[in-house]
């Protein structure tokens, strides 16, 4: 019996290790073992698709060991303890077996908790992938011999459930919001798991989709275009000054672009020494309306093969221009070539003051300072926030604040402020405004 007692222990585990096991290993990971052909692989998957109704089994499994070590282990150990503490009971029968029963029961309990529990549990997560291999095999036998059962058990407590008026959960349901997968990527990061790098690309790529048009394109204040009225040496002395290989076509003014220019055509020509008539180097330009989602716009860029689009606003004007590489800088961070001139867009001053470009997005602002702003707010960029709180045309110096920061410019470019210090007010700073 005490031989029994101990394979109950054992039992308990083995279904314990089980079912953290199937929980635990990852289902991608299976799927490379079984293109490998790893023995067990194949069936541990099928659990790992399954993970309801083999849960449903080793909490069965777990639940019948635990009876029967009671059942059978507390009386074989107290029977295997009372023949030494006769010399101190006597004939003392219920004093002999109370304190064997305790004995046995406080032995009982510790073998289980800690062999039957504890350490299987802790086996199973440290090393889920292996341990789901070799549990497949007895696990599932176990599933077939008692299915009758398990299906039974399962009815029944979904019929339960559903009286109290909740839907039963099914465990294989593992799919995760947002806000969990940033929880997931920073707690990979601190890890070791994953680089910065990484983390970065993770978490934009997030917020991918949310992302429209109006927030990331060039304003049409910045647009430089190719003027079909100005002259050929006109257009080139632009583009060799501002050495882009894409420029919007307009006619007259920004509000009436027909296409776009591609420099490549143009030097082709050039160099053959032909005259060269800008108009017949126009392609088609993509036209999308401001609260465009940028990963829709990606999308028609990549059939179209067109790498530019012109962003219209409600009232049909051009509100500014978009290309395919602003969209992907989204996602991978902001890149830069030969040449392009060397900009520091954020630099940080100390723990609490920034400073930023003019057009810094505000959810960037936001995500540095850890500070939120008003849900009222229109602005795309922190340049365009200040430029409304000022109320006016700024100038350099002046300064402006709202319950958050407060702001300093420091450059303009035509009206526009271009760099801005912002210093976060500090907590006791934000109870002295809120008490005057």
């Amino acid at each position: 019996m005490l031989v029994l007692a101990i394979f109950l222990v054992f039992l308990n585990g083995f279904f314990v290790l089980s079912e953290f096991a199937i929980v635990k290993v990852r289902k991608s990971r299976l799927e490379e073992l079984v293109k490998q052909g790893k023995s067990g692989a194949s069936l541990a998957l099928k659990m790992s698709n399954s993970l309801d109704t083999y849960l449903s089994a080793t909490q069965l499994g777990i639940t019948f060991s635990s009876l029967a070590l009671g059942w059978i282990g507390e009386p074989a150990l107290a029977k295997l303890i009372e023949p030494p503490f006769t010399y101190f009971f006597g004939d003392n029968s219920v004093l002999l077996h109370t304190v064997s029963f305790i004995i046995a029961f406080t032995l009982i309990t510790f073998l289980h908790v800690v062999l039957g529990e504890i350490v299987p549990k802790s086996v199973a997560i440290a090393k889920a992938e292996i341990m789901s291999l070799y549990i497949a095999r007895p696990l599932h036998i176990f599933w077939i011999v008692f299915y009758p059962f398990i299906r039974f058990f399962d009815i029944v407590a979904g019929f339960v459930v559903r009286r109290l008026g909740i839907q039963p959960a099914t465990a294989h349901e593992l799919a995760h919001s947002e806000e969990e997968i940033r929880i997931i990527v920073n707690e990979s990061f601190k890890g070791g798991y994953i680089d910065s790098v990484e983390s970065e690309i993770i978490k934009n790529a997030i917020d991918f989709s949310e992302t429209v048009a109006k927030e990331i394109m060039t304003p049409r204040k910045d647009m430089i275009c190719i003027n079909s009225e100005k002259s050929f040496e006109e257009n080139l002395e632009r583009i060799i000054s501002t050495r882009f290989t894409r420029y919007p076509y307009c006619h007259g003014g920004k509000d009436n672009i027909t296409g776009m220019i591609h420099t490549r055509d143009l030097l082709n020509d050039a160099l053959d020494g032909k005259k060269i008539d800008i108009s017949k180097f126009v392609r088609p330009i993509i036209m999308v309306p401001e609260n465009t989602s940028i990963s829709k716009i990606l999308t028609r860029m990549n059939k179209s093969r067109i790498h530019i689009a012109l962003v219209i606003d409600e009232y049909g004007g051009t509100s500014g221009l978009l290309t395919m590489d602003d969209i992907l800088e989204e996602i991978i961070g902001e890149t830069t070539d030969e040449h392009d001139p060397k900009q520091e867009t954020i630099k940080k001053i100390d723990e609490n003051t920034y400073e930023f470009d003019g057009m810094v997005n505000i959810e960037k602002v936001e995500e540095i300072l850890n500070i939120t702003f008003d849900e009222t707010e229109l602005s795309v960029t922190i340049g365009g926030r200040i430029f409304h709180l000022i109320g006016r045309l700024p100038i350099v110096g002046d300064i402006v604040e709202d319950k958050e920061c407060t702001y300093k410019i420091l450059e303009l470019q035509n009206n526009r402020i271009k760099k801005i210090l912002c210093t976060k007010k500090i907590e006791e700073d934000a109870n002295e405004e809120t008490r005057v």
